[in-house]
């Protein structure tokens, strides 16, 4: 699944991020019948929210499971030693932004119990943060079979 201005974006890049969306990777899906997209808020398969700091209108999905909602973090948030807000990617194409929706989602993930799946994560699969003095922290890392 995609949008189709995130799928716009992929498949004109600016030099930035040309290598991370390299032709021969990404149009096979569609061409293939494999993309399905997505624009609208009224979508019944699953919940996403739309991202611009790292890349233009990249999809988050929110599963909603066993009472908990799993986010897939994609590039908002890569690892767990990206939990503290100012540390996001060198690759971001707007890191200022992506820092002021990393904090509203944080304070959100924090405050409703989030499961965030760390896709870039080599050691964590999942985690849950919590609120502290410091702003949001770890709360604790877990394997996806533990859901």
């Amino acid at each position: 699944w995609s949008n189709s201005d995130h799928w716009k974006w992929a498949t004109e890049p600016n030099s930035r991020e040309k290598a991370s969306f390299l032709k021969e990777n990404i149009l096979p899906m569609k061409e293939f019948g494999q993309l399905k997209f997505t624009d609208s808020d009224e979508f019944d398969l699953f919940d996403f929210l739309i991202m611009n700091g790292h890349t233009d209108h990249q999809m988050l999905p929110v599963l909603n499971y066993k009472g908990k909602k799993i986010v897939f973090m994609a590039d908002l948030l890569p690892s767990v030693g990206h939990i503290p807000l100012a540390f996001v990617m060198g690759y971001d194409t707007r890191p200022l932004l992506t820092m002021q929706e990393k904090e509203k989602f944080m304070n959100e993930a924090a405050e409703n119990e989030y499961i965030l799946f760390l896709e870039h994560d080599s050691v964590n699969e999942c985690c849950t943060v919590v609120q502290t003095e410091k702003g949001v922290r770890l709360n604790r890392t877990f394997p996806f079979s533990e859901i």
